[in-house]
């Protein structure tokens, strides 16, 4: 009876042991995270393996979720992996369906470590994400660029040819990003690294740089849409793409600027922790 008791502890033990080490991650010495099932579906789909990459998803996820802005997206492109077949995947909705906003890549993008490159008008993403799916007064757009360049070209939308456009150029001389009726024409700034969001609210539409408000449309966005889907690397019938690496995009809700500042905060070290 004595040897049943000890094993049947011992199986208790062993139990526990394996609970724990599914409940936290460690990253080096000091370092500890909660086990989280999204970060985990995101792995498990993408299929990275590299420790960094792993631990920089969890922390994503965590910081995303401690600072209640989990919510505020419905696709999340941590852009992780360096390959056509891990960059694919939307971090809210890891299933390899249109439906879930997993991007079709067309053309030949050029797949690194540290993002995705677009180099010709043929090379983009299609995230699958019709503009008639966002609310036209509570959305926004993020892309991540790690180019510095002067290329005028759009880098993230919809399409270039139909109010209201629905496009982002985080540099353009010639024309303009077109948001929901908010113009900003010619914008040529003198940094293109970094994370530009277009947030559109009930009250007005704001050009947000590395988590700051930049410019502010005078009036509320306008009803509409395209009727097409958010691309990266380009918008469909624009003559030429931004030709700017990109590490990390979002579509989602619109983002005050306390919101706007800390999102910023937690994908700098998303991207600081890859080494990128």
């Amino acid at each position: 009876m004595k040897i049943i008791l000890q094993s049947f502890l011992f199986f208790l033990l062993c139990a526990l042991i394996t609970s724990c080490q599914k409940e936290y991650l460690k990253f080096g010495d000091d370092v500890s995270i909660v086990y989280d099932k999204d970060a985990q579906a995101f792995i498990d789909s993408s299929g990275i393996s590299d420790s960094t990459q792993k631990f920089a998803i969890y922390n994503l996820v965590a910081q995303l979720k401690d600072s209640l802005l989990w919510s505020k997206f419905t696709a999340i492109y941590p852009v992780i992996g360096g390959t056509a077949a891990t960059t694919k995947w939307n971090l809210k909705d890891p299933r390899n369906l249109d439906a879930a906003y997993r991007i079709t890549f067309y053309g030949n993008p050029v797949y690194a470590n540290t993002g995705i490159l677009f180099p010709t008008i043929s090379d983009f993403g299609d995230t699958h994400l019709n503009d008639t799916g966002m609310i036209f007064n509570d959305n926004a757009i993020s892309y991540y660029s790690r180019t510095q360049n002067s290329v005028s070209g759009y880098d993230m939308g919809c399409l270039d040819s139909k109010a209201p456009f629905t496009e982002m150029a985080i540099y353009h001389k010639d024309d303009a990003s077109d948001y929901f009726g908010y113009y900003k024409y010619g914008y040529t700034p003198s940094n293109t690294i970094g994370l530009f969001m277009l947030s559109a609210t009930a009250d007005n539409i704001i050009w947000y740089e590395n988590g700051q408000a930049k410019f502010l449309s005078d009036k509320p966005p306008v009803f509409g849409s395209t009727g097409y889907p958010v691309l990266l690397g380009w918008v469909e019938n624009a003559p030429s793409g931004g030709k700017r690496e990109c590490s990390f995009a979002t579509i989602g809700k619109g983002l005050s600027g306390t919101q706007a500042s800390t999102f910023y905060n937690i994908v700098k070290k998303f991207e600081t922790i890859l080494g990128r």
